[in-house]
């Protein structure tokens, strides 16, 4: 919270004014700061009329809450004058943000670009301070910030160029510098050559169809096209409970809980940032409490206040940071203080971002949560076992993020839904009694488009068992007999060869596969953005001593190396590496370094959908022997022991 460091906050705004005289101020998630200028613009609040003509002021400041805020200030660039300086200021920064350092390039008049500073004046803050020798969008410095802080990732949603209108209307495209801002009466204003979107999205004062209740502008359709007619949803204010009664009572249409029982109704999760990087799989704190304090809803643990939420209910990365080493939060919904749509917010941010949450049933006007997340919320697991704890929040994780992503809130409303990607799986054998095993484990992925290149490495396509697998496997397959002299390397660059797909994942012939390993891995690629996706051996099964271990890995987070029979990467990444080295043994380890050497990243994702099988140390190209994976271990257990996420019919759970 920036509350709880208002001394350090005021004095790093204070010396950011002194050193801007008469800038021009605009913020986002900051709520109640005084000492502004007059003209101070609260994005979040007030409602700005885009310009007709490019404005100037001499100096401009950003002030955003969290990164989260400033992804919203991001989506609204094109509001911001042009300046010749432009400072960006982000008060609450979690640690495992990088340092925003923007990638300056020739396009969008950074050519004028002559003076770049990014310091840390105080804890958790950061300022970006750009001087330019002409007068220069201030809105392009605070998009080169934000990308920043989310590693130089692409931000560009799958859907249609969106025109927004009317406050809060950019909580529906967070992170979005192609959205269009326009006025509550609109049109939205043209670009160059092109109308200035395929779709508009306006907030306002009370619920489609029914009367505007404190809305500025015309409500009717003047200046909007036909085919422009825009899809209209209540701000937070029009849906609190204040203004639509509590619940069961008569009055505002939106009293009716049909009307917000729908997941589009709700703002989407902006996933980029809140998500399940930096889950803790142990935490070090206890059972917490989501409750109302001051007005606001608030996480409690032991009476304190650990973080507390915008009024809109969204939950912002700052917020998850501070939850990270909370066991649990348990829900009462006897006082949801803000209204309907605040409530729902802040529960799909914090189940998207893997919060494990506690609750009774899910009363009927939280239905915007959607099924899944109704069905899952109430059916918690006793939360002081760490196993189950973990696999409840990555079922929530999965259902939120998926349910209320920002691409799913789009497609709920009507933007078309991109193909699903094809993934290669790649899977090279020298085991013909594998083959069979192996593929079965393929044909268990669900929710995830994909094809198989198998390389048969010295076996011959006619044996018996590769045949009779072969017949059994329905699915699309390619068969590649290598080469029995050619090393491993060169076994899977001809293999990926024949692959079709934009992805590619390397598969061993002798491990587990739960059935949404592959999802998951697809999941965890959309939220961190890195090339390469996969997994450690946190479970691993010792068939030489029949022993299954729980080994301590720390997961969700961008790091140097994952398991080789995991490895996700994108097409454009292998390719731009040159694959695999040509070696007989180390070819993943080498692969892995050789993206980071390019300036790639490498995600972890959670290892409970993976089971690697140990044999004798002879029989893998990975020749650790047995006791390094009888240390560090969590867990231990006689036979083989999977965690419930493999839905392995007929093993007993630990």
């Amino acid at each position: 919270m920036i509350a709880d460091r208002a001394p350090a906050v005021r004095r790093t705004i204070d010396g950011l004014l002194a050193d801007l005289p008469g800038a021009r101020v605009f913020l986002a998630g900051i709520e109640g700061a005084g000492g502004l200028p007059d003209n101070a613009v609260d994005l979040d609040r007030d409602l700005l009329e885009p310009p007709a003509e490019p404005e100037t002021a001499g100096h401009v400041l950003v002030l955003a809450g969290t990164p989260a805020d400033l992804r919203r200030v991001a989506t609204l660039h094109k509001l911001l004058p042009l300046a010749g300086r432009v400072a960006v200021c982000v008060l609450d920064t979690p640690a495992s943000h990088p340092a925003p350092v923007p990638t300056p390039t020739p396009a969008h008049r950074w050519r004028s670009l002559t003076d770049l500073r990014v310091y840390q004046p105080g804890n958790r803050v950061w300022v970006v301070d750009a001087r330019f020798s002409a007068a220069t969008p201030a809105g392009r410095t605070v998009t080169a910030t934000a990308r920043a802080f989310a590693g130089h990732r692409l931000d560009v949603i799958a859907a249609p160029a969106a025109g927004i209108a009317g406050i809060g209307s950019a909580d529906w495209r967070p992170g979005d510098p192609n959205a269009t801002p326009a006025e509550v009466s609109g049109p939205v204003p043209e670009r160059v050559g092109a109308p200035g979107s395929d779709v508009v999205l306006r907030t306002l004062g009370d619920v489609p169809g029914g009367e505007t209740a404190g809305v500025p502008g015309d409500r009717g359709e003047v200046g909007w096209a036909g085919d422009q007619t825009p899809i209209e949803r209540p701000t937070i204010v029009a849906a609190s409970w204040e203004s639509i009664g509590r619940p069961g009572r008569a009055g505002s249409p939106l009293a009716d809980p049909d009307v917000l029982g729908e997941p589009s109704m709700v703002p989407p999760v902006d996933e980029r940032l809140v998500n399940p990087q930096g889950f803790v799989t142990t935490p070090s704190r206890g059972m917490a409490s989501l409750a109302e304090h001051d007005g606001r809803w608030s996480v409690l643990l032991d009476g304190k206040v650990v973080t507390a939420f915008a009024e809109s209910g969204g939950v912002t990365d700052a917020d998850v940071a501070r939850l990270r080493q909370v066991r649990g939060v348990e829900v009462s919904w006897q006082h949801p203080h803000s209204g309907p749509l605040a409530a729902v917010r802040v529960l799909a941010g914090l189940a998207a971002a893997g919060v494990p949450l506690v609750t009774g049933a899910v009363p009927r006007w939280a239905g915007a949560l959607g099924d899944e997340l109704v069905t899952l919320l109430p059916a918690a697991p006793d939360l002081s076992d760490d196993l189950r704890r973990e696999e409840h929040s990555i079922r929530l994780r999965r259902a939120a993020l998926r349910t209320h992503g920002v691409a799913a809130r789009w497609e709920q409303l009507g933007a078309p839904a991109p193909a699903p990607p094809l993934t290669s799986v790649l899977l090279a054998t020298r085991r013909a009694d594998m083959v069979a095993f192996a593929l079965r484990q393929i044909a268990r992925q669900r929710d995830a488009q994909l094809e198989v290149v198998l390389a048969l490495h010295g076996v011959p396509r006619e044996h018996p068992d590769v045949a009779a697998a072969l017949a059994a496997f329905d699915g699309p397959l390619t068969v590649y007999e290598a080469d029995p002299g050619a090393v491993f390397g060169e076994v899977l660059n001809e293999a990926a060869a024949r692959a079709s797909g934009s992805f590619l994942l390397k598969m061993d012939d002798d491990d587990w596969y739960g059935p949404d390993f592959l999802a998951d891995l697809l999941l965890a690629h959309s939220y961190s953005g890195a090339q390469v996706v996969g997994t450690v051996p946190e479970f691993v099964y010792l068939a030489a001593i029949d022993v299954t271990v729980h080994r301590s890995q720390v997961t969700e987070q961008i790091t140097s190396f994952v398991a080789g029979g995991t490895i996700l990467v994108e097409r454009s990444a292998f390719q731009a590496v040159g694959g695999f080295r040509p070696l007989r043994r180390s070819v993943d380890t080498q692969f892995q370094e050789a993206l980071q050497a390019a300036g790639g990243q490498i995600y972890r994702t959670h290892g409970l959908g993976y089971i690697l099988r140990r044999g004798p140390a002879s029989a893998h190209t990975w020749q650790e022997p047995i006791g390094t994976f009888l240390r560090r271990n969590r867990r231990q257990w006689r036979g083989f022991r999977p965690s419930a996420l493999m839905e392995l019919e007929g093993s007993s759970r630990p």
